[in-house]
């Protein structure tokens, strides 16, 4: 290992740098990804560590600003998961000659991240990801793009968004970053048991973790919806919720505070006063409201270009960071990650997430229930 394994990320730096092809990333036996090494081909030159955020810490900003936002189009804020600025940001560095970088949605060929140049293949990155997304060679594909003076619009982890910093090695003026709050990341090979034990369908299959601000997994093959479970019904989504799935690093992630790595950081404004503005926040919650932390000059500079075609308002960084438990901490262990680790293994992860997850899952049914009846209540 270049790092330690328990502090791994799966950044991808590593893999990016390496120029004789030495490092493969691989699943082991959870599904979790890491680098490995061929021995035959390395020649220690030193640079996977070089570039490893891990041994090489980047500093991070203090936030300047915080604002409450939307995008003003709702078409796109209906398809978004946080309110459809990330959306909003790419569509404007595409228009100015530039380039977007995003996790997309389909899960045939992994998740993982792709180059956008065009605004009408933005839907291919819109909404919320609550998996590991793979960065493959994209790093390297940025760093052509910015050498060829293309503006660049990357949205990531603040993990990929350090793997990407460190894999470059020096700041471009035309490079812009957007790090997400993050929850922590679950592996992909879970995410495809999860769904093939419960859909036939295996042809262009994409997936999505939210219906606006609820939990929710939906897959969709050719388009068409064959699978929707809310998360008091289906194991991947109310694991993730509950913190049994992460990679080792989320539960001591060094980005899980409120000091930032990107230029900006975008996610739920889950900690915003309801009843503030006229009660505004209650009414539009449904549709989701971003949170936009504003990191960097550069960072003030973007969402200024973009504050005519949304609704914006200056918050505070104490009502975000109370809202959102990842500003100051990274995602609490489960008590039952070492039990569902060892009974994945032994029984397979339908058996495994079933006897770990049934109390949440008991919790979760009666929460909704009652949620349901107090609803009814209020028409009655």
């Amino acid at each position: 290992m270049i790092c330690e394994k328990k502090d791994c990320t799966g950044c991808f730096a590593c893999y990016n740098i390496c120029t004789k092809n030495a490092i493969e990333m691989q699943e082991d036996e959870m599904g979790y990804i890491y680098p490995v090494i061929n021995q035959e081909k390395c020649i220690n030159c030193g640079m996977c560590k070089k570039v490893c955020p891990n041994i090489n810490m980047i500093e991070l900003h203090k936030s300047k600003k915080t604002y409450a936002m939307w995008n003003n189009n709702k078409n796109i804020r209906n398809k978004s998961t946080s309110g459809g600025i990330a959306t909003m940001l790419c569509e404007y560095i595409i228009e100015n000659n530039g380039v977007a970088y995003g996790c997309n949605n389909e899960i045939n060929d992994n998740i993982k991240f792709i180059r956008i140049e065009k605004k009408e293949d933005l839907y291919k990155v819109q909404g919320s990801k609550y998996v590991h997304a793979y960065i493959l060679d994209n790093y390297k594909k940025i760093k052509d793009d910015l050498i060829n003076e293309k503006t660049v619009m990357f949205i990531g982890t603040p993990c990929q968004v350090a793997g990407l910093k460190n894999y470059l090695g020096k700041e471009y003026e035309n490079l812009y970053t957007a790090d997400i709050v993050c929850h922590g990341v679950p592996p992909q090979k879970l995410l495809r048991e999860e769904i093939s034990k419960k859909i036939n369908e295996k042809e262009n299959l994409t997936v999505s973790f939210r219906e606006n601000i609820k939990y929710c997994l939906k897959v969709y093959s050719n388009g068409k919806l064959v699978l929707k479970e809310m998360q008091d019904k289906n194991f991947y989504i109310l694991g993730f919720v509950k913190s049994l799935f992460n990679r080792e690093n989320c539960y001591n992630c060094k980005y899980a505070n409120s000091k930032r790595i990107g230029d900006i950081t975008l996610g739920d404004f889950w900690g915003i006063n309801k009843d503030d503005n006229n009660g505004l926040y209650r009414r539009e919650e449904k549709l989701g409201i971003s949170l936009c932390l504003v990191n960097t000059g550069k960072g003030e500079q973007l969402i200024n270009n973009i504050k005519d075609k949304c609704y914006f308002e200056e918050r505070s960084v104490e009502e975000a960071i109370k809202g959102n438990s990842q500003l100051r901490s990274p995602a609490i262990r489960n008590k039952e990650y070492f039990k569902f680790k060892k009974l994945y293994l032994k029984y397979g992860y339908k058996k495994a997430s079933k006897k770990c997850l049934k109390i949440d899952k008991l919790k979760k049914k009666i929460k909704t229930f009652l949620s349901k009846e107090k609803q009814n209540c209020l028409f009655i």
